[in-house]
């Protein structure tokens, strides 16, 4: 493929050496080959920087970076979004995992003019890999509304034009820095297109599941009261919403 429809694969990577391998080799094996993925290694104390220069010695498609320090998931994605050189940016987490169609049924999207950024359908894997519950199926539009009253845009589902990333970084200073990231464009006027079928295979493990929820609570709550400034009567019935939907994944999970 030409040069100009370059896609660069955002993966950043913390602490990731059992999971990094098979999810970039997702994104290697993808239909869509005119790839160039970008690794962030956020100062991992672990073998994870091993990891990502074996896999760019194994395909040159494969762009190592390290930071000097760890500074969270969206100064490792700034930093990528400042290297890409694609015409499209492609998020991919360092321990999910992608269908091989993703990138191109995404693109053919975006190429239609259907929308300024894309999103799918996932399912759900544990941390050995086993599909569990059933699959998150997405509509295939989004408004800032619909975000508000439950985030189903996942991060690693996501690919847009690669001068969007450029020019909006993500903010560090929210918890959620993809939810905050997605209704900041979607407050902008950009449009999000969903593919319903599924594309991303999501891993969620254990400990996460039972993890705090009262601090996850509390961090939507900071997002709808200071980043977004809505009063507490609107607060509240997102806040609602967002409780409703949450008991929902969790119920799908046990399915």
């Amino acid at each position: 493929m030409e040069n100009e429809m370059l896609c660069s694969v955002i993966v950043p990577a913390y602490n990731c050496e059992h999971t990094l391998c098979e999810s970039v080799e997702s994104a290697l094996a993808q239909t869509y080959s005119n790839l160039e993925i970008l690794i962030v290694d956020d100062c991992s104390s672990d073998n994870t920087a091993l990891v990502m220069q074996e896999l760019a010695a194994r395909d040159k498609r494969v762009r190592c970076i390290s930071l000097s320090q760890n500074g969270g998931v969206a100064e490792a994605r700034n930093k990528a979004f400042a290297e890409a050189k694609g015409l499209y940016c492609a998020f991919l987490d360092s321990d999910d995992l992608w269908a091989p169609q993703k990138i191109e049924t995404q693109i053919a999207l975006l190429e239609k003019g259907l929308g300024d950024f894309s999103y799918s359908s996932y399912s759900f894997i544990n941390g050995e890999g086993t599909e569990i519950g059933k699959a998150k199926l997405v509509p295939d539009s989004c408004t800032l509304s619909d975000l508000l009253k439950e985030n189903f845009i996942l991060c690693s589902s996501v690919v847009m034009k690669t001068e969007i990333c450029k020019f909006y970084a993500m903010d560090g200073t929210f918890s959620h820095e993809d939810f905050v990231y997605w209704l900041t464009l979607l407050r902008e006027g950009f449009k999000a297109i969903g593919y319903t079928s599924p594309l991303v295979k999501y891993r969620v493990y254990e400990k996460n599941r039972s993890g705090n929820k009262v601090k996850a609570a509390h961090d939507r709550w900071i997002v709808y009261r200071q980043f977004l400034n809505l009063d507490i009567a609107r607060s509240c019935g997102y806040f609602l919403s967002y409780t409703f939907h949450g008991l929902l994944k969790y119920s799908r999970l046990k399915k």
